[in-house]
C-alpha cells in the first residue's frame, strides 16, 4: 500500500509538473475603431452589433476625412499672404 500511494504521488507530480498544454485558440483580430467595441459586444444580447457599429464607424470616418480637408483648406488659406 505504501509503495501505491507513493508511486501514485510521484506520478501526481509528474504529471502537475509537465508543460503546459496550449489550449487557448487564435483571437480574431478586431473589427473597426476602438470606439465602437462595446457596440459590438452587444451581438452577444441579441442586437445587431456589427451593423451598427459599421455604420458609426462610417460616420466617424467620414467627419474625419471632413476635418482633413477642413485643415487642409486653413492652412492652405494662412499660407496665402
Amino acid at each position: 500500500m505504501r509503495h501505491t500511494l507513493g508511486l501514485l504521488t510521484i506520478a501526481l507530480l509528474l504529471t502537475a509538473c509537465g508543460p503546459a498544454q496550449d489550449d487557448s485558440t487564435p483571437a480574431k483580430p478586431k473589427q473597426g475603431r476602438a470606439e465602437t467595441q462595446g457596440i459590438r459586444r452587444t451581438d452577444a444580447i441579441g442586437y445587431s452589433g456589427s451593423a451598427i457599429a459599421n455604420k458609426v464607424d462610417g460616420v466617424l470616418n467620414e467627419s474625419e476625412q471632413k476635418k482633413g480637408r477642413m485643415d487642409q483648406m486653413m492652412d492652405a488659406q494662412e499660407a496665402t499672404p
